[in-house]
């Protein structure tokens, strides 16, 4: 079956008080966009779409090298449903189903996408969530459920009565639909809400309306929900990713004497048995071999180590 991926990176980033396209920021030395795609294409995604917006030139310019990439524009930021409406003509004809998820988020790991694509296909919905059950939920749209536990749609949290603000389960935006299913009323949505946009968030309504099943799974943990508004949280997501980073080559058989002090690339190799020592850095495509000592007081830059 194949799977499409619908990227929403149009958005400005006004807080980051900056002339370039909030997906570019880096993360760990690779631009945060980079990392929701890897995601996707880790479970399988045969298509990707990436709505784009401010400074669209300089992002395709970024990822000049990914063929597997369709554009699409966004001209005014109307919201995520008008983004996804953008994008109609690209999925005309598609099945299979349809990953929509945010680009600056890239805490999003593929374990999260295939616990939501295997819901998705066990339940065979017109809509199915990845949610995140939060003890500050903050202003996340809430998600609702009937007596019995099943998912009857979302509310935005600037629509949301004060019972609804107590939900402590929240979209996390990040959607699996039917792709023939959300065609059908895609265009049907409606801007009459607080913020006069036309949110994506609709169309479970509107599917359920005509006899879809809809689920949502919490799968998302609740550290991966940061997204990235301002420097400060950029700065907390790429804290959160180094650890990550740090603890995958660790679990694959590297000693790192002091994770706070060592810095890795994403895109460094290191083999079993290498001890890396306080205060080092490995940026770029550094490739370290079996059983090295790397360091103290050491930065490597596309460095080669056997």
């Amino acid at each position: 079956m194949n799977t499409t991926a619908i990227i929403l990176a149009a958005g400005k980033g006004t807080r980051m008080k900056t002339s370039q396209p909030k997906v570019l920021h880096p993360v760990c030395n690779q631009p945060m966009l980079t990392y929701v795609l890897d995601a996707c294409r880790e479970v399988g995604c045969t298509r990707l779409i990436c709505v784009v917006g401010f400074g669209a030139e300089k992002i395709r310019a970024a990822f000049a090298d990914a063929e597997d990439i369709t554009w699409i524009d966004q001209h005014q930021q109307l919201g995520t449903g008008h983004a996804v409406q953008m994008c109609t003509d690209t999925l005309e004809g598609l099945d299979g189903e349809l990953l929509v998820l945010a680009g600056d988020g890239p805490l999003v790991q593929a374990e999260t996408l295939r616990q939501l694509l295997a819901v998705h296909r066990r339940r065979n919905c017109a809509c199915t969530l990845a949610t995140s059950i939060m003890q500050s939920p903050g202003s996340f749209g809430r998600v609702l459920r009937d007596e019995t536990g099943e998912l009857i749609g979302i509310v935005e949290y600037l629509d949301a009565s004060e019972q609804q603000h107590q939900i402590s389960e929240v979209n996390v935006s990040l959607y699996c639909f039917d792709t023939p299913r959300l065609l059908e009323v895609i265009g049907d949505l409606k801007n009459d809400n607080a913020k006069g946009e036309y949110y994506l968030t609709d169309t479970l309504g509107m599917l359920r309306a005509r006899g879809g099943s809809l689920a949502a799974v919490p799968a998302v943990p609740e550290e991966d929900v940061l997204s990235i508004n301002d420097r400060v949280q950029l700065a907390d997501v790429s804290r959160l990713m180094q650890r990550r980073i740090q603890r995958w080559h660790m679990l694959a058989g590297v000693t790192i004497e002091d994770t706070g002090s060592t810095w890795i690339d994403p895109r460094t190799t290191i083999g079993p048995d290498t001890v890396v020592r306080p205060m080092t850095v490995l940026d770029g495509h550094c490739r370290i071999g079996r059983g090295c000592v790397i360091g103290p007081l050491v930065h490597l830059t596309d460095a080669v180590v056997q």
